[in-house]
């Protein structure tokens, strides 16, 4: 029969090894029961370029980090119950190996896997459904089954198929003589077959049984499921003979706070995060997945495009795959495909994505290796590639030409709406689709300047966020409106793949620079909480009524008019404050060429330069004449209070989202996202902590330090969401980001309770128990202790602003006595593919200095520059920190300097504090000469 055992590995250094270079060994002894069975060692993932040995001896090697292997130990290992076994990996993971956070080391699961010397080959079944009708399916079944005795075996091959509910539906046997290794096929016919689909992901199950001289020898099991589905250059995608559009992601493989190991529970909660955003596919963006993701994707109805490459032979970075392409690539394809080829889930084959040599000559001899190898595992899937150098149709005869004559389909990185219908003209044998869409950036609870389709970055150390109106977008990018309505209106593309579904760790855009550690492109943050772009797909991928408010906090200053948006898949919203309506919007409804109905505004958009002609210039105009927005709008003067959207369809609320200004923080409230989990010292339970006041609101402005601490179990990760962070993930303190941070706690191994508990000072403090439950087995590795992770002192006087338009000006530059050096709050944003260059001034912004220490206060003179972009302040205003709040000065004089850079003057009543903040009104809002620029500042 077949064992597995699971994985534990020390994992230590070895002097005089090389730095790049680490090791994880293992130590057991095996019962004399395993002697004369087959063992080998199975790994789903090591990072990378690995070295495996057993008692010594080099058994294997596997450079790419994103494909399983295994090894056969039997002849190295020791059977006889005592004498110990060492089985070593050494990974030399040299830096930069990838362009995203990869992780080291053995990151996916590894095993001992036992068997008779007849058994089934690894990956040896195949099962494929050629025929499916409502009435039945024909499952085939390719089983490949290996002899390792040495003589010659009649072996009875039984194959069944068990239903959702358990039950054998199917049932059929043969017998082939085995003298090493045969294939053997069995065609069985299921009744009433029950579809994997979106909704209802019903899997069924292979049973295959081998037997020898009528005793077993193997058992394997074979997930799969009954699915038809197409592809179609014209009519776009269907499953099971429905059309549907690809509402999908893209997610490189960190878990945020945990890292790249892999863990089922956390996979598990970032696919149902989202599923509830509407997602309905996943590209394993730039990657084999691991066999837990394609699991659960198979488990929630997701479907999947499976990547195998995210370079050939020439590499991205330093020490990526290209070293190992020509060597590996067939093998790598070929392990790819053998590990997901059975999933229900898995609909398409990718070759790469952004390959450089994929249009040169020598790369169509690349492509043709790794095609051959995928078709050879696998017939029946599309192949594709994921590519942004298709913006215009290349020239026929062209390796980019030819390049596409070897595919099924074609994914677009960042193509606008216009290159999309030319290269669909331009090819009609390819189906397309997005493989990365929209790129735009946001930080959870930010937001700037909703007039502005792009905003400039805030390069203010600790500050360096961006906007959550949808409108942040880099060179290449565009905004998930703009995405989203260019795969709507077009039937024939078969949809998109939004990067990125969740930030990831690595590729720190738009800022490069410590400590920003994370992407802004995702929908939801690392920690798992929702930003408004999660609300905006939800919208439109969803039909549960919903609404969503943005910004999504009602926190704001005295005398501001706030820009409110709804997203929402109901057509007509109604605003409330504090119970009086500020006015009803509406959408209108409109239907595609095709008649596909949807909600948006009708006005003109501004969000696409290249239309420069038809009834909406400058605005992205749908195939059907039409332009408009996904969100309804309001200009709302602030005031505290409740906010609240009303949704209501045919007259009736369907849906309402409510905002509450929020007072002091009261509490840390914590919430679980599961009641119970098995004590097998693994599972994962992830614990919300928010900052909130005494009604239970979030405060959106607290930023805490929160100390966990666990009983029953262990930390085994703490993170907030945000990008720009230099705290530990393994520590047992987080500073909350906009009221809420996220632990990560791991059960213990005894049943009973696991209680986490928060604690901030000042706070109540915050606790919750979650019940565990008896398991089979438990990990017996100790737990680690995570310590605190308290910020670094602060150097005073520290120069703050709440904007700084560019890395060279920042607030630091005003205290540093060089006057050639300043803060400034000008910006430029660079032209993108569908927008302008513009830039403009801010209309109010402020700087401040904290000096560390109470001392009195009554003048500060700070030097404005003067020249073409920059100006003097049509206002000053000051104010002094008392301990608790911003008090304004009294008595204040302003004496404004004549020339650049001289002294600007302004005195008031004497008053006591430890800081000095000054806003700034700009002269011409708006305008590029109305930026702010501070050489010198004194007091």
């Amino acid at each position: 029969m077949r064992h597995a055992r699971g994985r534990r590995w020390d994992r230590r250094s070895r002097r005089g090894r090389p730095a790049h270079a680490s090791w994880a060994f293992r130590v057991l002894a095996l019962p004399p029961g395993h002697a004369g069975r087959r063992i080998s060692i199975e790994f789903d993932g090591v990072y990378m370029d690995s070295h495996v040995y057993c008692n010594g001896t080099e058994v294997g090697r596997h450079p790419y980090g994103y494909t399983g292997f295994a090894l056969d130990l039997t002849d190295l290992l020791h059977t006889d119950g005592r004498t110990r076994n060492v089985i070593a990996v050494k990974v030399q993971n040299q830096l930069p190996s990838s362009r995203w956070y990869s992780g080291s080391g053995i990151y996916r699961e590894a095993r001992l896997v036992v068997t008779e010397p007849v058994h089934v080959a690894r990956w040896g079944t195949r099962v494929t459904t050629p025929e499916i009708t409502g009435d039945r399916a024909l499952v085939r079944v390719a089983t490949t089954v290996e002899n390792d005795s040495g003589a010659g075996a009649d072996v009875q091959i039984v194959s069944r198929v068990v239903d959702p509910d358990g039950r054998t539906v199917a049932r059929t046997s043969s017998t082939v003589t085995v003298a090493a290794r045969a294939p053997e096929t069995h065609e069985l016919t299921v009744a009433d077959p029950r579809r994997w689909d979106f909704e209802t992901p019903h899997r069924y199950t292979l049973e295959t049984e081998l037997r020898v001289a009528g005793r077993a020898t193997d058992t394997y099991r074979t997930p799969f499921g009954i699915r038809t589905y197409r592809f179609d250059p014209d009519e776009g995608f269907h499953l099971n003979g429905r059309y549907a559009k690809i509402k999908g992601v893209d997610l490189h493989h960190d878990l945020g706070a945990l890292g790249a190991a892999i863990s089922a529970d956390a996979v598990r909660r970032q696919m149902t995060i989202m599923k509830s955003m509407g997602v309905n596919a996943f590209r394993t963006s730039h990657n084999p997945p691991s066999p837990e993701m394609i699991r659960i994707c198979e488990e929630l109805g997701i479907v999947m495009l499976v990547e195998a490459f995210d370079c050939w032979r020439t590499g991205k970075t330093r020490y990526d795959y290209g070293r190992f392409f020509d060597e590996w690539c067939e093998r790598d394809a070929t392990e790819m495909v053998l590990a997901a080829r059975n999933s229900p889930a898995v609909l398409m084959w990718s070759v790469g994505n952004e390959i450089p040599d994929s249009t040169s000559i020598a790369g169509l001899a690349m492509a043709d290796r790794i095609i051959a190898a995928i078709r050879a595992a696998d017939d029946t899937r599309p192949l594709v590639i994921g590519s942004d150098k298709y913006r215009t149709p290349p020239a026929k005869g062209s390796a980019a030409d030819l390049m596409l004559a070897k595919l099924d389909g074609l994914g677009l990185n960042y193509n606008t709406a216009r290159s999309v219908d030319v290269l669909h003209a331009a090819y009609p044998h390819l189906f397309l689709f997005e493989s990365e869409s929209s790129s735009q950036t946001s930080t959870r609870g930010t937001y700037q300047e909703p007039e502005h389709l792009n905003t400039g970055e805030n390069h203010t150390p600790g500050r360096r966020a961006t906007s959550s109106y949808d409108n942040n977008l880099a060179s290449w990018t565009m905004s998930g409106e703009y995405g989203h309505k260019k795969d709507r209106d077009r039937k024939w593309f078969a949809g998109q793949f939004l990067w990125s579904g969740i930030d990831y760790i690595g590729e720190p855009t738009p800022y490069d620079v410590f400590p920003v550690k994370a992407s802004f492109f995702g929908a939801v943050d690392t920690a798992g909480f929702p930003k408004d772009m999660y609300h905006l797909f939800r919208s439109q991928w969803t039909d549960e009524p919903m609404v969503h408010l943005l910004p999504a906090t009602w926190n704001h200053a005295p005398g501001d008019t706030v820009e409110v948006w709804a997203y929402t898949n109901v057509d007509t919203v109604e605003l409330y404050l504090d119970g009086k309506s500020l006015g009803v919007r509406r959408f209108d409804r409109k239907t595609t060429t095709d008649g596909r109905a949807y909600l948006e505004t009708t006005e003109a958009t501004g969000d696409d330069k290249t239309f420069t002609t038809g009834p909406y210039p400058g605005s992205y105009t749908s195939p059907n004449g039409s332009a408009g927005k996904l969100h309804l709008t309001w200009r709302v003067p602030f005031r505290p209070g409740e906010l609240t959207a009303v949704a209501r369809r045919d007259g009736r609320t369907v849906a309402t989202d409510r905002l509450r200004t929020a007072g002091a923080p009261h509490a840390v409230r914590l919430t679980p996202d599961r009641t119970s989990l098995p004590a097998d010292g693994r599972s994962l339970v992830f614990v919300t902590a928010d900052v909130v006041d005494a009604r239970g609101t979030v405060v959106p402005d607290a930023g805490h330090l929160i100390s966990f601490e666990v009983s029953g179990g262990s930390l085994a990760g703490l993170d907030n969401g945000r990008q720009e962070s230099a705290e530990r993930y393994q520590a047992s303190t987080r500073t909350a980001f906009h009221g809420k941070a996220l632990a990560v706690v791991r059960a213990g191994s005894r049943p009973g309770g696991l209680r986490v508990s928060a604690r901030v000072e000042g706070l109540r403090r915050g606790t919750v128990t979650v019940r565990t439950t008896p398991a089979r087995s438990a990990a017996t590795t100790p737990a680690a202790v995570l310590a605190p992770d308290l910020p670094a002192p602060v150097g005073h006087p520290f120069a703050d602003a709440g904007y700084s338009g560019r890395p060279d000006t920042l607030p630091a530059a005003m205290l540093d006595g060089d006057p050639a050096t300043g803060w400034s709050n000008a910006f430029v944003k660079a032209a993108t593919a569908l927008l302008p260059a513009f830039r403009g001034a801010r209309p109010r912004d402020w700087v401040s200095v904290d000096y560390g220490r109470v001392r009195d206060f009554d003048r500060v003179e700070v030097s404005f520059t003067v020249d073409t972009t920059h100006s003097l302040p049509a206002a000053v205003e000051a104010e002094v920190w008392d301990g608790g709040r911003w008090l304004p000065v009294t008595g204040a004089a302003l004496d404004p300097a004549t020339v650049s850079d001289a002294p600007t003057v302004l005195t008031f009543d004497p008053v006591r504090g430890s800081r000095l903040r000054l806003t700034l009104t700009s002269s011409a809002p708006g305008d590029p000469r109305g930026a702010l620029r501070i050489t010198n500042w004194q007091t």
